[in-house]
């Protein structure tokens, strides 16, 4: 048995068809099916089966799926660790956060640890969980709507991973002295339609998601105006210094921005809607320096 059978046989599982799971291996449909063929002839067991929609898992496939992934996982650590020519190292994912940036700066500054090695990764959930799960990172910070939490934890469970909930926070809107909502403590969600907005690219998970719990947004007769998309965190901060455009987020992002003239007014109705955690693999102990680390995170709050 081959780790390529093996990840070749979990992105069948995840795509649920050898067509997709060809175009995200960048090989053929027939080079994949042959592959899938071969384990299950040494296995001696079929894997999937054939639907008229696509492939499913047979339930010994269930069960080899939970072994494959952390052969595949175990292999990536083992792979890193010979790679490696540095001592104790921080893996750190994280949606978008100047905060989070500074603080994980200060933390490997204070160190005075010339062998530790820090990574630091900014991107959506979804794509967290796979650099926790798959790379071997050691936590990962989250904000995201407290209504998606029972799907977030489902999908965590899924990957062998856990959340842990540190704090919740309000929706808000950021603005500068020039915006439309400058000075005001409350707006009403109403009130954004039309807002001309700058959105952190992010995923299902977004923390802007939570306006269409509202019934404006939900019927269509509300949207917002999205007029600027990005994964810089440092572009918002400008946009936010030269425009009057308006950012949606959550209370801490309100210090993740470092600008003495954005003003932050809560959206009515959405107080304590945001959630802020941490995750992290559901059997692995943090090391050493995460856990001071994760300890640093707590103060703060």
């Amino acid at each position: 048995m081959e780790l390529r059978q093996l990840q070749y046989f979990l992105s069948c599982a995840d795509k649920g068809s050898l067509t997709a799971a060809a175009e995200e291996l960048y090989t053929s449909q027939p080079h994949v099916s042959q592959v899938i063929r071969a384990l299950e002839r040494e296995l001696g067991k079929p894997l999937f089966k054939r639907t008229g929609s696509g492939i499913v898992l047979t339930d010994e496939g269930e069960k080899i799926r939970f072994y494959a992934e952390n052969a595949l996982k175990n292999a990536s650590l083992i792979q890193e660790v010979c790679e490696s020519d540095t001592g104790e190292s921080l893996k750190i994912a994280t949606n978008s956060s100047s905060t989070m940036a500074v603080m994980a700066e200060d933390f490997f500054c204070e160190s005075h640890m010339p062998d530790k090695a820090l990574y630091y990764t900014e991107c959506g959930i979804e794509e967290m969980m796979d650099y926790i799960h798959e790379r071997g990172y050691d936590l990962g910070f989250v904000f995201m709507p407290s209504s998606k939490l029972p799907a977030f934890i489902h999908m965590t469970e899924r990957k062998h991973l856990e959340y842990t909930q540190l704090a919740t926070s309000d929706l808000v809107v950021h603005c500068s002295k020039s915006g439309p909502f400058y000075g005001r403590e409350f707006v009403e969600p109403e009130e954004l339609s039309g807002c001309k907005c700058i959105k952190m690219e992010d995923d299902f998970f977004s923390v802007e998601e939570l306006l269409y719990e509202h019934e404006a947004f939900r019927s269509g007769k509300a949207k917002l105006d999205i007029v600027v998309r990005t994964n810089s965190d440092h572009l918002i901060m400008d946009m936010l210094r030269r425009t009057d455009y308006c950012n949606i987020g959550s209370y801490w992002s309100l210090k993740d921005t470092g600008i003495s003239h954005a003003h932050m007014a809560r959206v009515r109705g959405f107080e304590g809607k945001v959630s802020f955690g941490y995750l992290k693999g559901d059997n692995r102990p943090l090391s050493g320096m995460a856990e001071t680390f994760l300890d640093k995170i707590k103060d703060m709050l």
